[in-house]
């Protein structure tokens, strides 16, 4: 009788114990998933991925592929899984005045692909400090006295910043988006080039067609749609016009012959003491100093 007991209270005691087992077993079969993910994750970040190739893609006229590889930090047996894609970006950006962007690739298992577009001057920024040559997208690439006469010249920007590799950054934050959105606009491509940007005030901006036409169009709201409109003007007169073309309301430009702003008639005045007029003159066209001398 007494063994029949212990025969069952055994059979009792290994049922509860296989119960247990079932239900630990989500809970081991946990636990060894989790170490064997860190293991791997430990692997690939330092036996696996190791960086065996560095390849440089686009075109750089300024620096060849060994100064570009040398200028991101990045070295063979590297790990790509450790490696932070835009700080070598930015190491690129930073360390190579002549570089507008950086696109930084991981190739698996073992290649980095660094692909550059290279800066081309796009702008001679003018101030009273002197002449930057900037990039498209506003790098500053050389700080020199002299304009290059082939690029367009802007004025009025005031920038903050005048060191070659940096930015240009205006004091008023409106001017850096003025600037980004004519970039974009003349980076498309327009039929009559833009040859001057004047955002002095940048709630009367100026910008200069082809050396001969100024197109006041007043604030920047709706850009695209000021330039158009002013080509669209540009494209009716004749190829020798010389004028000034300003925006009028919201949808109309008027234009004026400079020929015909010099010849309108103006009046000078000469006053006595207290202020009265004593004789008026009008005259038809301008006169230099030199001429009214004689």
């Amino acid at each position: 009788m007494q063994d029949v007991e212990k025969t069952e209270i055994q059979r009792d005691t290994s049922a509860r114990r296989k119960r247990r087992r079932n239900r630990m077993r989500p809970f081991y079969s946990l636990v060894v998933f989790i170490l064997v993910i860190g293991v791997g994750v430990a692997l690939c970040m330092t036996v696996f991925f190791n960086i065996q190739t560095i390849e440089i893609a686009g075109e750089s006229s300024e620096y060849s592929a060994e100064e570009i590889a040398q200028a991101s930090g990045v070295h063979t047996g590297d790990n790509l899984m450790r490696l932070n894609s835009e700080q070598v970006e930015q190491n690129v950006l930073s360390g190579l005045v002549f570089v507008d962007s950086v696109r930084v690739e991981k190739e698996f298992p073992d290649m980095l692909v660094i692909t550059v577009t290279p800066s081309i001057p796009a702008y001679n920024l003018v101030d009273e400090s002197g002449t930057l040559q900037v990039s498209a997208a506003g790098k500053i690439l050389k700080n020199s006295p002299e304009t290059d006469l082939s690029l367009p010249t802007i004025t009025g920007f005031e920038t903050k910043t005048r060191e070659p590799g940096m930015m240009i950054t205006s004091v008023d934050s409106q001017k850096d988006q003025i600037f980004q959105t004519l970039s974009e606009l003349i980076a498309q491509g327009l039929e009559y080039p833009i040859t001057a940007i004047d955002v002095t005030d940048k709630y009367d901006i100026v910008l200069t067609f082809d050396d001969r036409i100024e197109f006041s169009l007043g604030n920047w709201n709706e850009l695209s749609y000021k330039v158009s409109l002013a080509e669209t003007v540009i494209g009716k007169l004749s190829a020798d016009k010389v004028g000034y073309l300003t925006m009028i309301g919201d949808h109309q430009c008027s234009y004026r012959d400079k020929d015909d702003v010099e010849r309108q008639p103006f009046v000078t005045a000469v006053t006595d003491e207290d202020g009265n007029i004593v004789t008026t003159t009008t005259m038809t066209e301008t006169t230099t100093a030199d001429e009214a001398a004689q």
